[in-house]
């Protein structure tokens, strides 16, 4: 199979400049995807609507040397992607560029789905790319760009795409790094701000999109792997927006283990809440890891969809002795958890 890194942030960015860095450095050949998806509806809409005219979906292919070849995707399902490594095998990577207005979920989450079903490609992450000097407009911009119902009426607890980008990244790059001033408390500032939305992500700082290609790649995301960001995760930043809180408990047994799931599954899919002075919370991102009897679970979810897979190191040799849940969303508070 050939992973699939996701690379999104806002228009201006530096998405583009990151692409073709990662094109030229490096001995493997990649696909890098230009897409024209619009806005989540219509993501999720091609999920069911089939081209009518059974044509291919893809359009001149370019050289962008060292092996590399560049392609602009006119539908928005995976089918696209999976015709295109069916004709053009030996890819090493696909990179994937969504619009500066996209939400990564719906498109995160076509790719994780199909991998289930027997696909030719897998999710690898979800790399966002911020304008260091720009992020903090974006993400406190009320006359911007909103995502969810009620977004006509803006007020100060509405998200924005940015909020979203961040949210949903597994690696963040402060790019544009030399555009701010020199002063460490500005950037320090500017990382908290982004873990008080994301603590999970790593963030990296750049200039050009120059970033050793072990950061950004073969993350294996959204898989039983490379736990050590989960164990490590600290929140002590809070975004009142949308924000990254931890819950830690003991070992399960099987029984409780379905209750878990049942109280997972009512976080995730609740509809309405009947308290009107509670608001409605919305969960974007969902890690955790779960012990049960004499092993542990990996539990990776995005906005409704979530799955559990089987770890993959002795329990005795890992570093976190507790299960613990972690949740990045919309309107989160420990005391409603």
């Amino acid at each position: 199979k050939v992973p699939v890194t996701i690379i999104t942030g806002y228009l201006g960015s530096g998405k583009s400049t990151l692409l073709d860095y990662i094109a030229k450095k490096g001995d493997r050949k990649l696909a890098v995807v230009l897409n024209e998806f619009g806005d989540s509806a219509e993501i999720e809409k091609s999920l069911t609507v089939k081209d009518k005219d059974n044509q291919d979906v893809y359009e001149e292919w370019l050289d962008l040397g060292n092996g590399c070849l560049c392609c602009s995707v006119k539908d928005n399902g995976v089918a696209a992607i999976e015709r295109l490594v069916a004709k053009r095998e030996g890819f090493d990577h696909i990179l994937l560029e969504t619009t500066g207005l996209a939400d990564p979920a719906p498109i995160a989450t076509m790719f994780w789905l199909d991998d289930a079903l027997s696909s030719n490609v897998y999710i690898d992450g979800v790399v966002t790319v911020l304008d260091s000097e720009h992020i903090e407009k974006c993400l406190d911009d009320i006359g911007g760009h909103f995502h969810g119902e009620g977004s006509d009426d803006k007020n100060n607890n509405d998200i924005t795409i940015a909020h979203l980008q961040i949210a949903l990244a597994d690696c963040i790059l402060m790019n544009k790094i030399d555009k701010l001033d020199s002063d460490e408390n500005e950037i320090e500032r500017i990382q908290n701000r982004i873990k008080s939305i994301n603590a999970i992500a790593p963030i990296y700082t750049t200039k050009f999109g120059d970033i050793g290609l072990d950061k950004i790649l073969d993350l294996h995301a959204y898989e039983n792997k490379n736990i050590e960001n989960l164990i490590k995760i600290q929140t002590e930043y809070h975004d009142s927006r949308i924000t990254t809180i931890t819950l830690n408990f003991e070992k399960l047994t099987s029984e409780l283990f379905d209750k878990f799931e049942s109280f997972l599954q009512y976080i995730l899919w609740q509809e309405d809440v009947d308290d009107e002075e509670i608001l409605k919370i919305e969960i974007h991102r969902t890690k955790g890891l779960v012990f049960v009897d004499d092993t542990y679970k990996v539990l990776q979810g995005v906005r409704k969809t979530y799955d559990f897979y089987p770890g993959l190191d002795n329990i005795s040799d890992l570093e976190l002795k507790t299960s613990r849940l972690v949740l990045i969303g919309k309107n989160l508070s420990y005391d409603y958890v």
